[in-house]
């Protein structure tokens, strides 16, 4: 078929679907998409009584959803250009519906557990990207104003979706959720059958070349230091075999990941993607993120149970505060970037600077007896930093990276920014926590003294940032789907798909 001219219709859908049901049609099915997973984080409490389980098998469980997710990106138009979209969304609406089918029958089997997991963020990340991938027309062609809304979907709404899951838990029990979920993804593929047809803007281009071993080394590596920095305290760090053998694994998924990169010609991660300007910098300030949203996850529990007294409904309802919060970052990012162009330094300093104001605002309220209202503020400054930061770091690493390794370059990311970064993070403040405890059993204070020193590690990362060199102007358009089908097809060695057919 052809190349499509009309590049603001969504042609994927019957001629009978209106214009304007085609655009709502793609947003319910993200919302059904961000909702689902193998496992979820709101369940914490209940899962480890229903199958026997630490607090770090389900923090285990949750962390390998985001690596699931993670690495999907490599493969996302390999996919995309291989099936149409109503396959695609098919497939990963059954997919999350067999994960959520199988996952509350496992029966604390933990390597099988870790599996569906794994598989149900890589089928969430498959449909998100679908929907996105198709409505990204219809919204702009500048990646900035584009990233705005999709980080405000995936890192607003999971906030959403974790009120409503809490409140399905406390109502009817944690396996309802996965119900809810059933109904939610099979609704999907009904609709996409009756509405969507198998249209194809672009020749099929094969799975050809795939590195299907690197797909799975690297998983291991990641999920086997995740493995490291999560179990580590449990059994002893080196002590232990355990974390022992998970360093071997690790070690050796990596030696044959930088083999594959001089040696293979389609390794599933290039050499160039560590070309990216400022790579290192921008994966070890999502690393600092992660630490200081980690008090956030350690602390502010303890905060929101201890010296609030609330229940985990009341405390899920907080979240409320870190959408509204996430909502105004997304605005700003999309404001600051395209409508004011100010440099990416400037809004990613702001942005890290609302982390810094949520651990300072931390550190001058909490006490015993304090009112709920006094979180209210800080809280807000967390999630407008948080979706901030992530905003403008991708949209500085899409803009100057070569769009090739552009997707490879997001799974290196996410190693940190969705892997490494929150279990490392969790480490270092329970371990603070436990350690300060021993020596001054003063809850608040100690608790006021560790949100201080986050302060003082998140203005020693505002002074890195200053002084680090970002490129000032950025040019955030995107690529015609043509222009990256011709250029990923030639990169693929598929000469014969990559011309034009009509």
């Amino acid at each position: 078929m052809a190349w499509s001219n009309e590049k603001t219709r969504l042609m994927n859908f019957r001629d009978w679907v209106p214009d304007w049901a085609r655009v709502v049609l793609y947003l319910l099915f993200l919302c059904s998409f961000q909702f689902s997973n193998g496992m979820y984080f709101t369940a914490f409490a209940q899962m480890q009584g229903a199958f026997s389980i630490t607090q770090n098998d389900v923090a285990m469980m949750g962390q390998t959803v985001l690596i699931g997710l993670t690495m999907y990106f490599p493969l996302a138009f390999r996919l995309k250009f291989r099936f149409t979209n109503q396959t695609s969304l098919l497939i990963a609406a059954l997919g999350q519906c067999c994960c959520n089918l199988v996952f509350p029958h496992l029966g604390g089997n933990l390597p099988m557990m870790l599996i569906v997991c794994f598989l149900g963020g890589f089928f969430r990340l498959y449909g998100t990207f679908e929907c996105f991938s198709n409505l990204l027309p219809k919204i702009t062609y500048n990646y900035a104003v584009f990233l705005s809304f999709v980080f405000w979907i995936v890192l607003g709404f999971i906030n959403v979706f974790d009120i409503i899951s809490t409140h399905i838990i406390y109502a009817f029990g944690w396996s309802y959720v996965h119900i809810t979920a059933i109904c939610l993804t099979l609704t999907t593929a009904v609709l996409v059958i009756v509405t969507m047809r198998p249209f194809r803007p672009q020749p099929k281009a094969p799975l050809y070349g795939i590195n299907w071993l690197g797909f799975i080394t690297w998983s291991l590596f990641i999920l086997s230091l995740i493995f490291v920095a999560q179990y580590g305290e449990q059994y002893g760090w080196l002590s232990s075999p355990y974390i022992r053998a998970g360093l071997c694994v690790a070690t050796f998924c990596l030696a044959y990941g930088i083999w594959a990169m001089y040696h293979l010609r389609h390794p599933f991660i290039d050499r160039g993607a560590f070309s990216l300007r400022n790579f290192w910098l921008i994966m070890f300030l999502f690393l600092c993120l992660d630490i200081l949203l980690s008090s956030q996850t350690v602390m502010q529990n303890i905060v929101v149970t201890d010296f609030l007294g609330m229940d985990q409904i009341h405390a899920a309802d907080m979240k409320w505060l870190d959408f509204i919060g996430q909502s105004l970052g997304a605005i700003f990012c999309w404001w600051a970037l395209t409508k004011r162009h100010w440099s990416s330094k400037l809004v990613l300093f702001i942005s890290f600077g609302a982390i810094v104001l949520y651990a300072l605002g931390m550190t001058s309220v909490v006490s015993y007896g304090m009112p709920s209202k006094a979180l209210y503020l800080p809280l807000i400054f967390c999630g407008f930093g948080h979706v901030g930061v992530f905003i403008v770091l991708t949209v500085y690493a899409q803009a100057t990276a070569n769009f090739t390794y552009y997707f490879q370059i997001l799974a290196l990311l996410g190693f940190i920014r969705t892997g490494l970064g929150a279990p490392i993070g969790d480490t270092i403040y329970s371990t603070a926590l436990t350690g300060l405890m021993n020596l001054r059993p003063d809850l608040e204070l100690v608790i006021r003294e560790l949100y201080g020193y986050s302060v003082i590690f998140g203005v020693f990362v505002l002074a890195l940032i200053a002084a680090s060199r970002f490129k000032r102007q950025i040019h955030s358009s995107v690529p015609l789907i043509q222009s990256i089908y011709v250029a990923a097809t030639r990169k693929w060695d598929i000469p014969l798909f990559a011309r034009r057919k009509g």
